[in-house]
């Protein structure tokens, strides 16, 4: 059995752990975002049936307050609904050394997948929708995702594709990402299209990437502050969902230095 179908993101994880990733010494720091993801869940798995919720009201008035005098003091203002969140617990974020070591492994995922790919045949027959179809694109992806791109249909779309086409294809995703969920076959599909972005990018790419990092944010904040309020319910199903999005946030702040979006 793999660490995928011991825990419950509707029925598997956001993104796939390998059999062989084992939670390592709870001590020390994750190595990798497959262990960082497998900790997160087996911290989920182990909470109480019944928990005392968050008193969200005194919260909310508190960090209201404070927020307030803080913008008084600078003369700053902001938006009500941003006065209005309450803080994400740790357990949604990532640490700081985690995001440190990220990097590192975003790199050795990246030489593996393009390994993978350049080693893919794709059949003749094989053809990609059009390319300026996201209505064909959004069908073909939600269908087509699986644990890996072992999936013949994606490994050979992913093989086929240009750097247009993957760039094309990242702007869609993130307008087709929902307010307060992430869907497996985004966080699949998001992680493997980030893996085969050039490494270096012009500005109107980076851009396009750092508009993604604050849509997956903003979907961080709205799970978390559902989750945070729930620990023992919520957070068991949507533990590896927060999971895939601090991999994601962290493989453009990480993956392309773009540390001022954490």
């Amino acid at each position: 059995m793999s660490n995928n179908d011991s825990f419950a993101y509707g029925q598997r994880g956001a993104l796939p752990i390998p059999n062989n990733v084992s939670p390592g010494d709870l001590d020390q720091e994750p190595e990798s975002g497959e262990q960082y993801m497998l900790r997160v869940m087996m911290e989920a798995a182990a909470a109480p049936k019944i928990a005392v919720a968050i008193n969200r009201e005194h919260l909310i008035s508190q960090t209201t307050l404070s927020m307030r005098s803080s913008n008084r003091q600078s003369g700053c203002s902001k938006d009500a609904s941003e006065l209005e969140s309450p803080p994400l617990l740790d357990v949604v974020l990532s640490t700081e050394k985690w995001r440190q070591n990220f990097r590192k492994y975003f790199m050795q995922q990246r030489s593996k997948f393009n390994r993978m790919i350049a080693s893919v045949d794709v059949p003749d027959d094989f053809t990609l929708p059009g390319s300026g179809n996201s209505r064909e694109w959004k069908t073909f992806c939600y269908e087509t995702s699986g644990n890996s791109p072992t999936n013949r249909a994606m490994l050979h779309a992913l093989a086929a594709m240009d750097q247009v086409m993957a760039l094309r294809l990242v702007k869609w995703m993130s307008a087709w990402l929902a307010a307060d969920k992430l869907w497996r076959a985004e966080s699949i599909w998001l992680w493997y299209l980030i893996l085969k972005l050039d490494s270096l990018l012009d500005q109107e790419d980076i851009h396009m990437l750092r508009e993604l990092c604050r849509k997956l944010k903003r979907v961080r904040a709205a799970v978390g502050h559902v989750t945070q309020n729930d620990l023992s319910g919520q957070m068991q199903g949507r533990s590896d969902e927060i999971a895939a999005l601090n991999i994601l946030i962290a493989a453009v702040t990480r993956g392309y230095r773009q540390h001022d979006l954490e």
